[in-house]
């Protein structure tokens, strides 16, 4: 529901490239998410466990980064425009790598995690041509998936 939103599918339609999401999005042809149950063995429960570690890599990285810097956190939100707050969080990476180039492995220990609050959780209908899709893309990635197992 931001701007980025029309930025994710310019780009997709010209690099089919696809941003990975959790069951909070909907699925759309730039946004792959989760299937919801699917049956233990599946391809669905296959393609789910490698966006799930897929997602996991980058989330224990966002975690480190929130551990290191709280200004980052929900909870004290950067109150800028997109391009300032994005200028700070690229900010907050460079410094933590230095950190980690001069050995300073602190933030390992301090990992943060924002607690889950299912209000933050949007239900969208499925059926309409952006659902149909998404769905399509997941599929040709669990025949990927399937091929190279």
């Amino acid at each position: 529901m931001s701007l980025i939103r029309n930025h994710l599918s310019n780009t997709y339609r010209h690099d089919h490239e696809w941003l990975l999401g959790d069951s909070g999005y909907p699925l759309e042809p730039w946004l792959l998410t989760p299937f919801s149950n699917p049956e233990d063995g599946s391809l669905e429960s296959r393609f789910n466990n490698k966006l799930t570690s897929a997602r996991s890599i980058v989330e224990r990285a966002i975690g480190m980064l929130k551990g290191r810097w709280r200004c980052l956190c929900k909870q004290r939100m950067l109150h800028y425009k997109p391009t300032t707050a994005s200028k700070i969080i690229n900010a907050c990476s460079v410094l933590h790598n230095i950190c980690i180039d001069n050995f300073d492995a602190n933030s390992e220990d301090e990992e943060y995690y924002e607690p889950y609050d299912a209000n933050d959780q949007v239900q969208f209908p499925a059926g309409n041509a952006l659902h149909t899709e998404g769905n399509n893309n997941r599929s040709e990635i669990m025949d990927y998936i399937q091929r190279n197992q």
